[in-house]
């Protein structure tokens, strides 16, 4: 195979962080399956020797046949074991299928509702990556192609779990803006006891993003906890997940509905079970905890915090995507 333009050597080189481009992670290339770039970002679908098929979006590789899965599972069943009997599931991004597919293996969730911004990233999963996607068809599954916040927004459902399939960016101001909007909106999706789990970025790659993003978490939600567990095709080899909760005293490391070794790989989980969940709480190295901790005060901030209603999304999120759209 000759060398691609775009991955010199047939290796695709990931930077752990874009302030840290003496470090790498690499997966050689066989084949480039599709190159292109939607309204909103490239996307590349490639051919690697030792993970299989993968997606990257502006060159960040997010999705892989491999190892997908282990970071799906775990992305949808440590908020949906917090919930007795979850019924209702909405996903923020996932436009791949891959949370979809582990969430629908839950035996009480009876709907399940995708925000996902680019028709572009549904269609290569449908072309290219079948198997996780199938469920993009399933009757308990609607798919919205729109804006995450003015969709939320017009919508006013309410959901027993939330999933935000994407990384906060805290990269600058703009960002964060957006990034804080939704997790403000977000609060008024979640049923009373509904609980949300927002993906993390790995904790001793990016602290201060941590810190931030946790301190904003604690800023619109009355309960914040973090969990840590493997994910091989991570900056680092790990990836975090924050849950969130509008009630009080939530002790996230303790689910409400349990599933043993047996009765996890009875519902096709290979990753996760009740032992699993725990330690992905109780298990965080003291150095992570500590970072978590100073984003996350045990006094939640008094900061006055903007009205729902009064907020005017549209002009945000348009004037966001119009300067911030990636060029590279």
């Amino acid at each position: 195979m000759n060398s691609h333009k775009t991955w010199p050597g047939n290796w695709h080189n990931e930077f752990v962080h874009p302030d840290q481009q003496h470090k790498a992670s690499s997966l050689k290339i066989e084949k480039v399956l599709y190159t292109g770039e939607s309204e909103f970002q490239k996307i590349s679908v490639v051919m690697t020797a030792a993970y299989g098929r993968a997606m990257l979006l502006d060159r960040i590789m997010v999705k892989t046949e491999r190892d997908a899965w282990l970071y799906n599972e775990m992305m949808a069943f440590l908020p949906l074991g917090m919930v007795y009997e979850p019924r209702s599931v909405l996903i923020i991004g996932g436009g791949d299928g891959g949370v979809c597919n582990e969430v629908l293996k839950h035996p009480s969730v009876r709907k399940v509702m995708i925000i996902e911004r680019d028709q572009r990233v549904v269609d290569m999963s449908m072309r290219y990556f079948e198997e996780s996607s199938l469920c993009l068809r399933d009757s308990k599954v609607e798919l919205v192609i729109g804006d995450p916040l003015l969709e939320i927004q017009k919508r006013k459902d309410k959901f027993d779990v939330v999933v935000v399939d994407m990384f906060a960016d805290m990269s600058s101001p703009a960002h964060k803006v957006v990034a804080a909007e939704l997790l403000h909106g977000l609060q008024y999706t979640l049923t009373t006891e509904g609980v949300m789990c927002y993906q993390q970025p790995s904790p001793l790659v990016n602290d201060t993003a941590l810190r931030e993003q946790m301190k904003m978490f604690s800023r619109y939600y009355a309960s914040v906890g973090y969990a840590l567990n493997i994910a091989p095709t991570f900056p680092q080899g790990t990836v975090g997940y924050a849950l969130v909760s509008r009630q009080e005293g939530v002790d996230f490391s303790v689910p409400k509905q349990g599933f043993g070794v047996a009765e996890a790989r009875e519902l096709g989980l290979r990753c996760y079970n009740t032992e699993v969940h725990q330690g992905s709480f109780m298990c965080v190295p003291s150095i992570v905890r500590d970072i978590v901790n100073e984003g996350n005060p045990s006094t939640p901030s008094t900061e006055t915090l903007p009205t729902w209603e009064n907020k005017n999304i549209y002009s945000v999120m348009s004037t966001f995507n119009r300067d911030n759209k990636t060029t590279q």
